[in-house]
């Protein structure tokens, strides 16, 4: 078949131009990005804080959660849901991590413990926003995460999850990132975590 007859078979295939029309239109595709800052600080002194040059990645395990809430019939609770965690195995997130193989003392993610951050004890800080009228949610205004360390280790990277134990391994995980530059921490540092949400047509 000549390359022209291909052509015109396309163009007289109105299921394909329609396809291919609304694939080329930005406005209909919807997009998360997740951006994160951690802000690392020693008495005083603030020994980084920078924004990641790459988004975080968002688990189908964190999606799937997102959209039986909004579309089907799990019902979400009225306060915030989401907890911001960190982690000290030097592992890089991707689409298929679950909250029930990476997270806990003995998940993947080496998730920090009370041996390792001791404010808050017991439970991750809460990823708490307010409300917005964008497309853009964040928890810079209402509250960063705020980590004060206990130990001497290295933090690679953060997450959100359901779940308030640090050492639950069930609920949901939302995203996780690795920093692109690992903090190594000591006792009494603190480190503040940003996550910001930001959804988009194109």
């Amino acid at each position: 078949m000549k390359p022209t007859d291909l052509f015109k078979k396309f163009i007289s295939n109105s299921n394909i131009m329609y396809a291919l029309k609304h694939f080329l239109r930005g406005d209909d595709r919807v997009k998360f990005t997740g951006n994160v800052r951690c802000e690392h600080f020693r008495g005083d002194t603030c020994l980084h804080s920078a924004w990641e040059p790459t988004p975080n990645t968002f688990t189908t395990e964190g999606m799937a959660r997102l959209l039986n809430i909004m579309f089907h019939d799990i019902s979400k609770a009225a306060a915030e849901i989401w907890y911001v965690g960190i982690f000290k195995n030097n592992v890089t997130p991707i689409v298929g991590n679950t909250a029930a193989a990476c997270l806990g003392a003995a998940g993947t993610y080496g998730e920090c413990q009370d041996a390792d951050y001791d404010d808050p004890a017991t439970n991750k800080p809460k990823y708490t926003t307010a409300d917005t009228s964008t497309a853009v949610i964040t928890n810079a205004v209402a509250g960063k995460a705020h980590f004060v360390m206990a130990a001497s280790i290295t933090v690679y990277g953060a997450f959100l999850s359901t779940e308030a134990a640090k050492t639950a391994a069930t609920g949901y995980l939302m995203c996780g990132k690795k920093f692109t530059a690992s903090r190594a921490v000591i006792a009494d540092d603190e480190l503040y975590v940003t996550y910001q949400i930001t959804c988009t047509t194109s």
